[in-house]
């Protein structure tokens, strides 16, 4: 089901308590520049961008790893994940730096991959996918440089730029900085991941009731 926002911490331990698998997704991005800086003139954080989403999402991710739940995270969700792991992202937008002419935010629709990305070898996600390069979408602003305790970055785009997060510690915890969900009917290659985090949250949920 879907969870709105909420800044009751206690109610992310309920929630937790009714679902098998967490999937953080995307949203809430900003690409207005004058819409950048904060009050305190600081750079836009994600917290910045959408308050309270922030919040539910920071308890929901951090109740989620602490139970080992099943945790998947698109785009924003990959963020969030990195972020409150105590990873870091780039303070600056990616149309602020040198991407080395890799589109990072396509204008056409999310069916239609734009660059393509290099998996780690033997990675959680290249075991998934079953391939060591592929080609996705792309519609951030915002990219991780450290991927947060118990994480690895496990792909890149061609300039270097984290693509995607997993963990070796997690029974499974995946980021993804594209959209899968908005691929796989035209590339019956990205149904995998999804696959693959079901085939976990059954898993969980049999622990559950043993």
């Amino acid at each position: 089901f879907i969870i709105p926002e909420f800044i009751n911490e206690s109610l992310s331990e309920k929630i937790l308590n009714n679902i098998d698998g967490l999937v953080m997704s995307g949203g809430s991005g900003s690409t207005d520049k004058g819409d950048r800086i904060e009050v305190e003139g600081r750079p836009r954080t994600l917290r910045g961008q959408n308050k309270n989403r922030y919040i539910a999402d920071s308890f929901l991710i951090k109740a989620a790893l602490k139970r080992n739940m099943p945790l998947l995270g698109m785009c924003r969700g990959m963020q969030m994940i990195c972020e409150t792991a105590g990873g870091k992202l780039n303070y600056k937008f990616l149309d602020e730096i040198d991407t080395g002419g890799v589109l990072h935010r396509q204008k056409s629709k999310g069916n239609i991959p734009t660059h393509t990305i290099s998996l780690k070898e033997g990675s959680q996600l290249q075991k998934i996918l079953g391939v060591s390069e592929v080609k996705v979408n792309s519609f951030h602003s915002q990219f991780c440089i450290e991927p947060g305790e118990n994480l690895e970055i496990s792909a890149w785009a061609k300039n270097e730029i984290a693509e995607a997060i997993e963990s070796p510690v997690y029974r499974f915890v995946l980021g993804l900085q594209f959209h899968p969900e908005e691929m796989f009917n035209d590339y019956p290659v990205f149904i995998k991941i999804f696959e693959a985090f079901i085939e976990k949250s059954r898993e969980y949920q049999n622990l559950k009731k043993s």
